[in-house]
């Protein structure tokens, strides 16, 4: 059951995670939430297994993101990223322009995500968040600044093009070694090499739509 899934999710990635009662609610209940899962191969089994997944609603003109969350064997191989972008695209399709969202003041490694994606702060919101109580930071994205900015690079900026197409490479790469039962010691190096190369293409191609904004 993939709820089931979804919960154990919730468990091993939050400190106040929501209840399997909470998740059915949004799943069956709730007109505007959409839910993305993020399907991957066990290294163990080599079965696919729900390694992370994305609640997020459309409220008219707004994406609203909810609870993102991967697993933490998964993390950095760019699955948040592209439950996000599927998100967004998902969001301009239905003719909405903007995304928000919250997160724990705390958590640097969302922040960088969402900073990257072109998410800035608006506002912080004092003692949030409960287990434990912390503050809540608060970000926006113009998404359709943000598409215009990212088909002009497209466009007209070859190192945004090279490092896009060595983006989809590394993904690939990635991807094929992730569906082997088993890695060999060179393998897993060069896993986390891949990794590390994937890592500076986003954040210079973050840093090029930054510069550009």
């Amino acid at each position: 059951d993939a709820l089931d899934e979804v919960l154990a999710i919730e468990q091993a990635c939050f400190s106040a995670p929501w209840t399997r009662k909470m998740l059915a609610a949004e799943l069956s209940g709730n007109p505007f939430a959409h839910f993305l899962l993020a399907k991957c191969p066990d290294l163990r089994s080599g079965s696919l297994v729900i390694a992370g997944y994305f609640c997020f609603w459309i409220l008219f003109e707004e994406v609203r993101l909810m609870n993102l969350a991967v697993l933490a064997p998964f993390r950095r191989q760019g699955i948040a990223t592209r439950l996000i972008c599927t998100a967004l695209r998902t969001g301009l399709e239905r003719k909405a322009n903007r995304a928000m969202l919250e997160v724990r003041a705390s958590n640097q490694e969302a922040l960088t995500l969402y900073r990257g994606l072109g998410f800035y702060e608006t506002a912080r919101r004092t003692r949030y968040y409960t287990h434990p109580d912390e503050d809540a930071v608060t970000r926006r994205c113009d998404m359709q600044a943000e598409t215009a900015i990212t088909d002009r690079l497209r466009q007209s900026n070859t190192e945004f093009r090279a490092l896009e197409e060595s983006h989809h490479r590394l993904d690939a790469e990635l991807a094929d070694l992730q569906r082997r039962h088993v890695l060999t010691p060179a393998e897993e190096v060069l896993k986390k090499q891949l990794q590390k190369e994937k890592l500076a293409t986003k954040d210079r191609m973050a840093e090029l739509i930054r510069t550009s904004r």
